[in-house]
């Protein structure tokens, strides 16, 4: 009887350690969970500038922009980089979103493609006033917007993601000049 009763309490004591670990465990991964969103958040802050732009349309400047990326060289589109760009204008969201589809316009991106994509920016992205940030960060195929140093929104989309980057640094953008100085090949 006695070996049966510490059987049964060894049985219980089992139990309950493996409860407490898994327990332990998932309120450790749950902690971690924002670590790994804030590394991820941080460490494009910390990529060097591989090249800076600026955009002038007639004598109006409209932003200041830099590409960064880990090594601090332009390797690809494939590759983890960080788009920041400083207004230096109020701009609506809705001229943001037309400007936007002018430049994936350009580039050849199919109409029903670009509706998808622009109603997703619209839900992302803000007016910007004088002085905003706003950072595109894409790293491991998935894109970040920040504004300023918050984030605010996600894109999922690959193809999305690679897209919004080819604005500025496709040979095929609007703005030549532009990439040249945000790739560092002034």
């Amino acid at each position: 009887m006695f070996t049966s009763i510490t059987h049964t309490m060894n049985k219980s004591g089992a139990s309950r350690h493996a409860m407490l670990t898994l327990s332990l465990l998932v309120l450790l991964s749950v902690l971690a969970l924002p670590a790994q969103a804030s590394s991820v958040t941080s460490s494009w802050q910390s990529w060097p500038a591989v090249g800076d732009a600026t955009l002038k349309w007639g004598p109006w400047v409209i932003y200041d922009s830099e590409l960064r990326s880990p090594s601090g060289r332009y390797l690809s589109q494939d590759h983890d980089l960080a788009l920041v760009i400083k207004y230096r204008r109020n701009i609506d969201k809705d001229d943001l979103i037309d400007a936007t589809d002018d430049q994936w316009q350009h580039l050849g991106i199919s109409k029903a493609k670009r509706d998808k994509w622009l109603r997703t920016l619209s839900q992302i992205w803000p007016d910007v006033k004088k002085g905003d940030r706003l950072i595109y960060v894409l790293q491991n195929d998935q894109g970040r917007f920040y504004r300023d140093n918050r984030q605010i929104g996600v894109v999922q989309d690959r193809e999305m993601s690679q897209s919004f980057l080819h604005i500025w640094l496709s040979p095929k953008t609007s703005y030549p000049q532009i990439r040249q100085q945000l790739i560092g090949m002034r």
